[in-house]
């Protein structure tokens, strides 16, 4: 369910968005591809605001503003293009609530902030799936999730490493693995997913796992530090 309850989710929020866009004067289709075009925005912001810390509180606050800011920008570019190129409107002929700063940042608040709750929810209380199914090598492979240590990407093959010492092959893209695995599964570099129910050692800069160590790249040190604390403290 996890993975596809972001996509059930975007296309109500286009919906609903176009729903109101009718009560501005707008013709159902019109107001449709402008819900689209809030998808943009959205998305940035529904990746970026849980990267947001506030540990050093005033460092917080400016990241903060600083991605309002960023996510407004994108907000205003996709609307006007979508005007000018779509429906063939300049900018003084859109609505003055369409450029309304509070107004963008309420719609995109409205939809964002409960579907990180209903995800959260769902990672917390919903039962980890009993297995998994993939192919490798031609052959179809079941297997407990709990069962598997790290997920390895190399060059245009991944391998699942699991806790039985087995290693399978298969194609599918490691950005795949990590939309359907639960939350135990946890990116810590672009070529590996490890299962934090199996960590052993754990350090800034590395993880050790089944007799592996395993490298944490600078893009997700601070991610991997938050997600264990917390673990650590639930």
């Amino acid at each position: 369910m996890k993975q596809f309850l972001p996509i059930a989710w975007w296309l109500a929020a286009t919906l609903v968005i176009a729903l109101v866009l009718t009560g501005l004067g707008y013709l159902f289709a019109d107001a449709l591809l402008l819900g689209v075009l809030f998808l943009p925005g959205m998305l940035a912001a529904r990746y970026f605001v849980p990267q947001l810390s506030f540990e050093k509180r005033g460092q917080g606050i400016l990241n903060a503003v600083y991605l309002a800011l960023a996510i407004l920008g994108i907000e205003y570019l996709s609307l006007i293009l979508g005007h000018a190129l779509v429906l063939g409107a300049g900018e003084g002929e859109m609505p003055g609530l369409l450029l309304n700063p509070p107004f963008i940042l309420l719609i995109l608040t409205a939809f964002i902030a409960p579907e990180m709750v209903l995800e959260n929810y769902l990672e917390r209380y919903q039962p980890y799936a009993p297995s998994i199914s993939f192919v490798s090598d031609r052959r179809k492979i079941t297997l407990d999730p709990a069962e598997i240590l790290y997920i390895e990407s190399n060059d245009d093959e991944v391998w699942i490493h699991t806790a039985t010492g087995d290693a399978y092959r298969t194609k599918t893209r490691i950005s795949q693995w990590e939309a359907q695995l639960d939350s135990r599964f946890l990116r810590i570099h672009r070529s590996f997913i490890v299962n934090t129910a199996r960590l052993g050692n754990c350090r800034p800069a590395h993880v050790e796992i089944g007799g592996t160590t395993i490298e944490i790249s600078r893009k997700y040190r601070e991610a991997v530090r938050r997600r264990l604390k917390t673990a650590a403290e639930a």
